[in-house]
């Protein structure tokens, strides 16, 4: 009996043996635990990453509260300021001639006017405040987008409008928007209305880079009421010329530096000076002057003399012998 006793144990101990050696080895079992050990990284790696986020924003909110409150307009801004049109992102932020921020929000633009509802953004310009109203239907548009129209938007110094000033606000979004999908082509495939606008506006740029020349027919077509008013405060003939050949250097430097290389080592920066000092915008004696502004330079605008500004080729008054050399 002591011997079929100690066999049934040994024949257990033997299965239980084999049992625990199958479990573990157990496909399933192994899976599940390591299933389990994924999704607890994954969580793990997800809630650093919700607090990473988090914490940006709380820092976009900090930088960018004077000028809006909507994230998806701090994210465009940040990428402007890191391209060749930071100059558009200093005047963004106070390198005008308010001295202040603009403020930046979106807004039904059809609900200002029924004509509007499908302009991109729109300037609402006072003497101590600039406002960009981007049309709120693009609130979900790639930020690369927004910021492109944004950095057109700051060729508005005043409420005068010209063709020259709005060909070169376009010249400067269709740029902007070429050196966005230089770094990131896939953005050409979105389908949302503002990066429609923007690929057809840089296929018109394209046509003709040195000029705008397609630009300035669709502007002059779209503004019957400005079609023959070419210059307004900042965009002179000079200026314009001056502005225009300023972009299409930056663009040939785009295009030259990614067909070599895929990579922008230099691309000159538009609309800022090397110091990045703040430059007063040049008021003509045709507007109203900011007694400061006027103050900054040599010389006040006059159409009374026959001396040129030097700056943008504006009638002004003679210097006075006593400053001669």
């Amino acid at each position: 009996m002591k011997k079929i006793i100690f066999t049934l144990m040994l024949c257990l101990g033997l299965i239980n043996m084999s049992m625990a050696a199958y479990a573990a080895d157990d496909p399933v079992k192994t899976r599940a635990k390591e299933r389990k050990a994924e999704i607890k990284a994954q969580k793990i790696q997800e809630k650093a990453e919700r607090k990473a986020k988090k914490a940006e924003i709380k820092a976009l909110k900090k930088t960018y509260k004077k000028i809006t409150k909507d994230v998806p307009i701090m994210r465009a801004l940040e990428l402007m300021k890191d391209s060749p049109a930071s100059g558009a992102y200093e005047k963004i932020t106070g390198n005008n001639h308010t001295l202040k921020p603009m403020k930046i929000q979106y807004k039904n633009l059809g609900e200002v006017k029924a004509e509007y509802r499908n302009y991109n953004a729109m300037s609402d310009i006072k003497r101590k405040k600039i406002t960009i109203n981007v049309n709120s239907k693009h609130k979900d548009a790639p930020f690369e987008a927004q910021s492109a129209v944004l950095a057109g938007m700051t060729s508005f110094v005043d409420k005068k409008e010209s063709v020259n000033e709005l060909t070169y606000s376009k010249t400067l979004e269709a740029f902007l928007w070429n050196y966005y999908l230089k770094k990131n082509p896939d953005l050409a495939k979105d389908d949302s209305p503002l990066t429609i606008n923007e690929n057809r506006n840089l296929k018109l740029y394209k046509a003709y880079p040195r000029n705008a020349k397609e630009i300035q027919k669709v502007v002059r077509k779209q503004r019957p009421d400005i079609k023959y008013v070419w210059e307004s405060t900042g965009y002179t003939h000079r200026e314009y010329t001056e502005k225009m050949r300023k972009v299409y250097e930056a663009y040939e430097a785009t295009e030259a530096a990614y067909k070599s290389q895929n990579t922008v080592k230099y691309v000159p920066v538009l609309d800022l000076n090397p110091e990045k000092e703040y430059i007063k915008e040049h008021i003509r004696s045709d507007i109203k002057a900011d007694s400061d502004i006027e103050n900054h330079f040599i010389h006040q605008a006059s159409y009374e003399n026959k001396g040129r500004c030097a700056i943008c080729g504006c009638p002004m008054e003679t210097p006075s012998n006593n400053n001669e050399d």
